[in-house]
């Protein structure tokens, strides 16, 4: 097939929630063709206004949960795209091989996304497994993260941030507090090369979008969206460590996470 023209129209929320609806708004009576969301909250408010045009879901953690897909593999509405879900159980056994004495981990969290209610609720099992406890702190938006990220210190040995946009648009905040209190900042997906990360966990984001625009294409030459299945990237976990935060940290990673790691800076 030739090669066809596309414009994109881009808009970013920036994580502040209280313009996920409007934009969604001013997408929704829109005259584009389709629709691609990073971010679940974002793609349920358009997923709500725009029930007859293509939705895709970029990396979207479990759209099942989040009421948009009946299943992965037959979606049954126009909403499909790529999944990403970073299994607690795999990050929390590096994490333990490089601070075996854990004993309690924080996390910070939007609870009206389905997504994180669900990677929280696994990461709770996961601890409790292992026998380790788990601080919780809740945010509604982006002005909330600082006041949740300082609620946190002192209360656990570590900070693991899940897939949250929310998160990810302030983690500067977090890193910047979690730094200055010498507590290691663990995050998924989040941008490594931020002062304070220490590790950054995930499959490669760019597969993930890769996967996206090759279901994207099967829409738009013709495919029902609600019999496209979600693309799953069978890729291992990626994990790389800022050299700098390491080096604040004082933290020497056992050398077989260090050979199967990448050490950014």
């Amino acid at each position: 097939m030739a090669p066809v023209d596309v414009t994109f129209v881009l808009q970013n929320a920036t994580g502040d929630q209280t313009l996920f609806a409007s934009l969604a708004r001013d997408f929704a009576s829109s005259d584009h063709d389709a629709f691609a969301v990073i971010g679940t909250p974002a793609l349920i408010a358009l997923a709500q206004l725009k029930t007859e045009w293509p939705i895709f879901g970029l990396a979207m953690a479990d759209p099942i949960a989040a009421g948009v897909a009946d299943s992965l593999a037959e979606p049954g509405g126009n909403v499909t795209g790529s999944v990403d879900y970073a299994d607690p159980s795999a990050l929390l056994d590096q994490l333990l091989e490089i601070h075996p004495d854990l004993s309690s981990i924080g996390t910070i969290y939007d609870p009206s996304n389905a997504n994180l209610q669900r990677w929280v609720a696994d990461l709770n099992v996961q601890l409790d497994e292992r026998g380790l406890g788990l601080e919780e702190a809740t945010v509604a938006g982006t002005a909330d993260v600082a006041q949740a990220q300082r609620s946190l210190l002192g209360r656990a040995d570590g900070i693991l941030v899940g897939p949250d946009t929310t998160l990810v648009a302030d983690l500067d905040a977090i890193a910047a507090a979690a730094i200055a209190d010498e507590t290691p900042l663990y995050v998924v997906g989040g941008d490594i090369t931020i002062p304070g990360v220490l590790a950054s966990f995930g499959p490669d984001l760019a597969d993930l979008g890769t996967a996206a625009g090759e279901v994207a294409v099967k829409v738009l030459q013709g495919a029902d969206p609600a019999t496209v299945p979600f693309a799953t990237v069978d890729v291992e976990m990626r994990t790389q460590f800022n050299s700098e935060t390491l080096d604040l940290l004082d933290i020497e990673l056992p050398a077989d996470v260090a050979s199967e790691s990448e050490i950014v800076g």
